[in-house]
């Protein structure tokens, strides 16, 4: 996986209409129930019968505690209680993309991706601003290894708002994802076209160049990333990856631990340092960062299996 993912936790582009789903249940009452009335208004001549008032005061007050339900539980982060009635409020008002982003969300918490990715689908459909739902809906898709849908998405996204930097620079990353540099290092110039102190893509440059084994280059695209923003993550990761592969140990080491010291669960950190360790003899040190390394991300563990292998009679330090 490319590191730059890390990135995407950055990233926060649904700020406008989540704030709709924290406002007072007083507030929100007479929109959410308005659908409600206007289903038990009376039917035509040669219709459905009626429904009558009782029923469509309970209708609404059966809406209503499943909208408080939800939004308590979400609010304190109880995942699977909110589920529910978020699914029930969903379904009873399809055309209320709000509701979608709460769903979608509460599956992110629970780690159902391939949920929230089908979930974030139907909000496209239906919000005003699809773009809202990346990078949340590439994400999703990258979780279950679905690249190609999640480059889709990112590309829809960004031909809804095709001067927008970050979008820019997520269809270079799923293009990055697939293996294809030469789209993803095209997406990646157009985000700095944009903004041109577009941090990220200018490392996503830096990373191509990783890729393609420039190391010098890489090196110095990271770094100078670095001299604007020291605390860059990514950037640190790539330098980091750039010496240790050039042979320089220490200087990598250097940016690999600060890299750590910022992102503690960050997976290709720990991975990287490990490999450092092993490299130095540093044994237990090095079990030690694989052993987190494949906590923090079992469906990667292929990438560290042979490295715990390796280190498979090693006592891993504290």
């Amino acid at each position: 996986m490319p590191a730059v993912l890390r990135l995407v936790l950055a990233v926060t582009t649904l700020t406008v209409f989540w704030l709709a789903l924290f406002v007072s249940n007083a507030a929100n009452a007479p929109a959410d129930v308005a659908p409600v009335a206007a289903a038990a208004a009376p039917a035509g001549a040669g219709g459905a019968p009626a429904a009558t008032a009782a029923e469509s005061e309970a209708d609404a007050a059966r809406i209503d505690g499943l909208l408080v339900e939800s939004r308590e539980a979400f609010g304190s982060g109880r995942w699977q209680d909110a589920l529910e009635p978020t699914k029930a409020i969903a379904e009873r008002f399809p055309g209320q993309h709000v509701y979608l982003a709460r769903l979608a969300e509460i599956y992110n918490k629970l780690e159902r991706p391939a949920d929230e990715a089908a979930t974030w689908e139907l909000f496209m459909d239906r919000a005003p601003l699809p773009a809202e739902a990346c990078p949340a809906v590439g994400n999703a898709y990258r979780r279950i290894g679905k690249y190609d849908l999640a480059l889709s998405a990112f590309e829809r996204c960004f031909q809804s708002d095709n001067k927008n930097a970050e979008l820019a620079f997520f269809v270079g990353l799923g293009n990055e994802w697939l293996t294809r540099f030469g789209p993803a290092e095209e997406f990646y110039q157009r985000a700095i076209t944009i903004a041109t102190s577009h941090f990220d893509s200018e490392v996503g440059l830096a990373r191509l160049r990783l890729h393609r084994n420039q190391l010098a280059e890489a090196l110095k695209r990271a770094s100078a990333v670095l001299k604007k923003s020291p605390k860059h993550v990514d950037a640190l990761l790539v330098a980091g990856l750039a010496e240790q592969r050039a042979g320089h140990r220490a200087e990598a080491r250097v940016h690999l631990e600060r890299a750590a010291a910022l992102s503690e669960d960050y997976f290709d950190v720990h991975l990287a340092l490990g490999v450092l360790d092993y490299s130095e003899s540093r044994f237990p040190a090095a079990r030690r960062r694989f052993e987190i390394a494949n906590k923090l991300d079992p469906k990667r563990n292929e990438e560290v299996r042979v490295w715990l292998e390796r280190t498979a009679t090693v006592k891993a330090t504290s």
